[in-house]
């Protein structure tokens, strides 16, 4: 079973205790970790090198000693893992010297504070990061919030450099400042993209260090331990120090369909994959095998789709010109049964339907006999009961006049 020790020697900020880190620790013990507490301090390696990874959290207005630095050196040197993380102001504000352990592995912590001035959460100490370096520990992290956060800086020259790989994961956005101690006071300048996340490979060791402590708090869902993918980003933290996890290949960051993540997101549930990697890389696999199929399947449907185009286009410009022989055989006004007929051709071109006139142009120019009057009611019976029109052009029709003269008759 894998054995995780929390330093309780030098006043520390995360105990398991403590109501306040509360998710972090039900992660810890429903991931299957033995957990231990390492109450006697790094006098003797012999008390804590049984761990497989220590976390030292920010000690508060206490020191490690000389031997107890040396003896975690050597920890590291022989295969343990160590998380180290400190919080606003570095060793300055927390009146400790862990900067004297972290040179040994090529970075130390910032006597700062950061912000941003535009990606934050309701206050610019909790700034929003996006900037990710792609490594294990990064994975499936898109967005994370550290609060109250100093930031860490590597060393330009370490010792025995051939035994040590140091990399930043995570950067402050461009729009990043901070206050800083510089020695006397604290002064505010710009500082974009600065380190606040190292990893050390030390000889046979690794590291992993940032300087935040609030992002283990269960006190504040907009920035702890459930806020974003700070989980995530801790989970993979803690998994990559104790695990022996090595990166099959390149490591990268891609953007999803929305519809296709989901999807995956439930086969992977349903189907107990290990995670989008083994999905994707199994998809990739079999798009290898099948490339030439695949593209071929492809080919002929991009074809389908221009030819059905272009037949629509060329369908939609012959009928953009039989509109326009239709509008040109409007006359102004139309009145003679020529013009209805070739009007009538052109729309049988578009529809394929065969029309005929309802219209008997003889009827067309009769007057109505004197003392013959009629009213809008007439013409509205007289169109339900007949399949023709009581007036053309402004005059009564012969028929319609018929049957005006015959409803007089017999109304009389």
């Amino acid at each position: 079973m894998i054995t995780i020790g929390l330093d309780y020697s030098h006043n520390n900020i995360l105990t398991l205790e403590a109501s306040s880190y509360a998710d972090f620790t039900q992660f810890l013990f429903t991931s299957g970790f033995k957990l231990g507490k390492v109450e006697a301090g790094f006098d003797l390696l012999t008390n804590f090198e049984k761990y497989d990874a220590i976390i030292l959290s920010t000690p508060k207005n206490i020191n490690l000693k000389p031997n107890e630095i040396e003896n975690l050196e050597n920890y590291v040197k022989n295969g343990g893992s160590l998380l180290i993380f400190s919080s606003s102001g570095g060793d300055y504000t927390n009146k400790t010297n862990l900067n004297e352990l972290t040179q040994r592995f090529g970075f130390k912590f910032e006597s700062d504070e950061v912000n941003d001035s535009m990606n934050y959460v309701f206050l610019q100490k909790r700034p929003i990061l996006t900037k990710l370096k792609p490594h294990f520990i990064t994975e499936q992290v898109r967005k994370i919030v550290f609060s109250s956060s100093c930031s860490t800086k590597t060393i330009d020259f370490v010792e025995d450099e051939k035994n040590i790989k140091i990399e930043e994961l995570i950067e402050l956005g461009l729009n990043g400042w901070r206050k800083k101690y510089d020695g006397e006071k604290w002064i505010e300048e710009d500082s974009p993209k600065i380190p606040l996340m190292v990893i050390v490979e030390y000889y046979k060791g690794k590291v992993v260090a940032f300087g935040n402590s609030s992002i283990f708090s269960s006190l504040g869902q907009e920035y702890g331990f459930t806020a974003f993918d700070n989980d995530i980003l801790i989970a993979n933290i803690i998994r990559w120090l104790v695990m022996d996890v090595e990166s099959k290949g390149k490591v990268i960051t891609i953007e999803l369909n929305l519809d296709l993540f989901y999807w995956g997101k439930d086969i992977i549930k349903k189907d107990n994959w290990g995670g989008f990697s083994d999905l994707i890389n199994v998809s990739l696999k079999s798009f290898k095998d099948n490339y030439k199929e695949i593209i071929d399947k492809i080919k002929t449907i991009q074809k389908e789709k221009l030819a059905k185009r272009k037949d629509y286009e060329e369908a939609r410009l012959k009928e953009e010109i039989s509109e326009e022989k239709i509008l040109e055989k409007i006359p102004e006004p139309v009145r003679k049964r020529e013009d209805l007929e070739d009007i009538m051709s052109a729309i049988e071109e578009i529809t394929g339907e065969k029309y005929e006139l309802s219209i008997n142009f003889e009827e067309e120019e009769m007057s109505l006999p004197s003392g013959l009057t009629y009213t809008n009611d007439n013409i509205i019976e007289f169109e339900k009961g007949y399949p023709k029109k009581a007036i053309w052009h402004g005059k009564a029709t012969k028929t319609f006049i018929e049957w005006l003269k015959k409803k007089y008759e017999d109304s009389s």
